[in-house]
């Protein structure tokens, strides 16, 4: 029920902080060169990927300190970019090391996994069943861990909470709410799946490439970087609507 009435709560909160949509924007907006560049200039595109996710590694925790802020206040009154910076700002030390920690975790157990199936593909019988075992630990300890420290992010924004204790704090959440959790995360796959989908459509479209593989029409300049800048506003629409849900949900289920 709480699930419910947070994506009830959601789209009231965009409105009173259309604001959240700007950050976003601004974050699909600087993948748009890449799209367009993928096809004529390869090699372009791959470095430019390369300087958008180093920038992105350390601007990411600000943003997220932001638009939780915003999404916070929106729940119950209008907020503004003012609110994005000034939480931003205080939770960028907190937001980047819980960040960290969790791509080393991530990391270490990908790497397992990743590891453990060459050894499953290398070798046979009992030992590659073995290495098959291994690799299913990890990709289900990956789900886990995953799982119980999604709120993180909000707990320490909302709540105050250190990097370290944000994971406790949300994996008492989650451990608590268990079969909501559940029901959230199953519901955000489904409006995920369904934006990622619209959303990789226009993207397609903005591929030379992709569009000539799929049968359809190789558009102009100009037209591609319409359809890239109509997929930007796509992907921070959805990112917006998605990360204000996860805050409705956290607050439904920390009352």
């Amino acid at each position: 029920m709480g699930v419910l009435q947070a994506l009830r709560r959601t789209p009231g909160a965009l409105k009173r902080a259309p604001g959240l949509l700007v950050p976003q924007l601004i974050v699909f907006a600087l993948l748009v060169p890449q799209l367009l560049l993928q096809s004529s200039y390869p090699l372009v595109s791959t470095f430019y990927s390369l300087g958008i996710s180093a920038v992105l590694l350390l601007v990411t925790p600000f943003i997220q300190g932001g638009m939780f802020g915003m999404a916070d206040e929106a729940l119950t009154t209008r907020s503004s970019l003012s609110r994005f910076v000034a939480d931003g700002k205080a939770n960028y030390l907190s937001l980047l090391i819980a960040y960290v920690l969790l791509l080393v975790v991530n990391g270490v157990i990908g790497a397992v996994g990743v590891a453990a199936g060459f050894g499953a593909f290398l070798t046979h019988g009992s030992i590659g069943t073995a290495f098959i075992g291994l690799a299913a630990i990890a990709g289900l300890l990956y789900l886990v861990v995953a799982f119980f420290v999604q709120f993180y992010g909000q707990a320490i924004v909302i709540d105050g909470a250190s990097a370290i204790d944000s994971f406790k704090r949300s994996y008492r959440v989650v451990r608590g709410n268990l079969l909501a959790t559940a029901g959230y995360l199953l519901l955000a796959l489904v409006i995920g799946a369904l934006s990622g989908g619209v959303y990789a459509g226009v993207s397609l479209l903005a591929s030379a490439d992709a569009a000539s593989a799929a049968g359809l029409p190789t558009l102009s300049t100009p037209l591609l970087v319409v359809v890239g800048l109509l997929a930007a506003v796509i992907g921070s629409v959805a990112s917006a609507f998605m990360l204000t849900f996860s805050v409705a949900v956290y607050d439904e289920l920390t009352g």
